[in-house]
């Protein structure tokens, strides 16, 4: 996720769009360079007044429109990784309250590392693209291993946590009001686990990008043709600079709508997987360190 400090970070960032953005920009720019023998023949039949601003009106309307959905996808996920931290601490002061002294501490500290794992197979899920392989850190894959769990995901740990579960009620270290605030607190687990997988494979509607992309570039390339048609040079930059701008605002709602896939624009999940981690088993643990990651790019 992004947290610039100051000039310099925003510079990168500006220059991280620029890049991803590369093919676009250069196509713009070509258009343009191209438009300027021809900006009185274009502009004689592409520039009546009312239609710029008509399209003005409307690219502002739908703009608005997609940065509002983008962000609400973003800010639900940002409230639902923020109650997974929460149940994860409900999940730990759980086991305090209610397992027996008598439990072996090991069957305890299982009980907080498959929670542990558990967020960090859903983040690795949510990362990874369609099609290709979940690719988990090292300290998991070995934590599992350590635990009799060679492959590890979101479903697998879910099952085998019902399992320790039932285990705990046949054994009579729990009593069945006991146990069923332990499936409480799974099932809340599961509502938070899907609505998260809900926003990763359920985007905003393909034709609706399209349809506000093309928009964005009809707009951008008339006011460019509008600002050349003064006759300066200076004025032409000046439409240039603000085609590629359009541009660019309309690429980092579609980054904003996909808050789990690019690491400058998607939340610290790495972050909040730590802080369960840390949360549940320690500060030494090798899962609670905070993430390696340098500069003002934190995932």
């Amino acid at each position: 996720m992004i947290r610039p400090r100051g000039c310099l970070d925003y510079l990168q960032l500006s220059w991280w769009l620029m890049k991803r953005q590369g093919r676009s920009l250069l196509l713009a720019t070509l258009l343009c360079a191209i438009s300027l023998p021809l900006n009185e023949i274009i502009s004689t039949a592409l520039l009546p007044e009312a239609l710029v601003q008509v399209l003005g009106l409307l690219l502002s309307l739908f703009l608005g429109f997609r940065y509002s959905q983008a962000y609400n996808r973003w800010l639900e996920a940002r409230v639902l990784w923020g109650a997974l931290v929460n149940q994860g601490r409900n999940w730990r002061d759980l086991l305090v309250r209610v397992l027996p002294r008598q439990l072996p501490v090991s069957w305890k500290r299982r009980l907080l590392q498959e929670v542990v794992l558990l967020v960090w197979c859903l983040n690795a899920q949510l990362r990874s693209s369609k099609g290709s392989a979940v690719l988990l850190p090292e300290p998991v894959r070995e934590l599992g291993l350590k635990i009799g769990l060679r492959n590890l995901s979101v479903q697998s740990l879910l099952k085998r946590m019902a399992r320790e579960q039932h285990l705990l009620r046949q054994g009579g270290w729990v009593d069945s009001f006991q146990s069923s605030e332990f499936g409480l607190l799974q099932q809340a687990f599961t509502n938070v686990i899907g609505g998260l997988e809900r926003i990763r494979h359920q985007p905003l509607p393909a034709s609706s990008t399209f349809f506000i992309r093309g928009m964005t570039w009809v707009y951008g390339y008339l006011v460019f043709l509008k600002l050349d048609a003064l006759g300066h040079i200076s004025a032409a930059l000046l439409g240039w600079l603000v085609f590629l701008i359009f541009l660019m605002a309309e690429r980092i709602g579609t980054f904003i709508e996909r808050p789990f896939v690019d690491a400058r624009f998607a939340l610290p999940m790495d972050h909040f997987c730590a802080l369960i981690s840390n949360d549940l088993l320690g500060a030494s643990d090798p899962l609670a360190q905070p993430s390696s990651t340098k500069g003002p790019w934190l995932r």
